[in-house]
């Protein structure tokens, strides 16, 4: 989930393309009978969120239909294309499902993570905004973190080596939304995903630029050329 360090820079566009794909999503979501709810959550439904903020989305359908809801293109995607995406339920409790979805949308990429939670244990955050509920469900005391963190998790699914890849890939814009907000471990998540991250953000930003170019035998051409042009949106915001 994004969380908004209150000293990010503007970026009306990112927040334009991500306004556009939240209306055409939630518009989806309203017109699928089988969803019982749905909510924003993270920075978004807490109310803190900036500019650079991906999206997080908890999604309530009846029990039987938990899996098939949990599959990349069941739910709404929006404007765009989706390129990629991860199944993320080890990063939930037993009994829910999430997957990660990156969307590119007028050459710019938007992080979506999608949670889906069965009916019978659904309730809503205390800090997120509900976009649709058909049931009445209850108002929980708990934040989402909190929610998220609570009892056993998930067993992740196996992943084969090029799936690391791509997700290493898709991260690049991440770090870059770090050096924007000049993020602590920015550096860290860039050493992590192979770089040597250097003394300024201008070094941050060649180092996750020689990262993208690494990952062209991957052959996702849009992946790189978004990647490219979200850091120079980050360097443009800065200079």
């Amino acid at each position: 989930m994004s969380t908004n360090s209150g000293t990010a820079p503007p970026a009306p566009r990112l927040a334009g393309i991500r306004s556009r794909w939240l209306t055409a999503a939630t518009a989806g979501l309203r017109d699928d009978p089988a969803v019982a709810g749905a909510a924003l959550v993270g920075s978004l439904g807490a109310g803190r969120a900036d500019d650079w903020s991906d999206v997080d989305l908890l999604v309530v359908v009846d029990d039987p239909l938990l899996d098939d809801y949990a599959l990349p293109g069941r739910l709404p995607t929006g404007p765009g294309t989706m390129t990629a995406a991860f199944d993320a339920r080890q990063n939930g409790p037993r009994g829910t499902r999430a997957f990660s979805a990156y969307q590119i949308i007028d050459g710019l990429p938007l992080c979506v993570d999608w949670h889906i939670h069965p009916s019978s244990r659904a309730g809503w955050p205390a800090d997120s905004t509900v976009v649709l509920d058909r049931r009445g469900f209850d108002r929980l005391p708990a934040a989402f973190a909190d929610l998220l963190a609570a009892g056993e998790r998930e067993t992740p699914t196996p992943k084969r080596p090029v799936d690391h890849q791509v997700a290493r890939l898709v991260m690049i814009p991440i770090a870059g939304k770090r050096i924007a907000r000049r993020s602590p471990g920015t550096a860290q998540l860039i050493e992590f995903l192979g770089g040597s991250p250097g003394a300024s953000w201008r070094d941050h930003l060649a180092a996750l630029r020689r990262l993208l170019d690494g990952f062209t035998p991957l052959d996702r051409p849009g992946d790189l050329a978004a990647g490219h042009a979200y850091l120079d949106l980050v360097e443009d915001t800065l200079d």
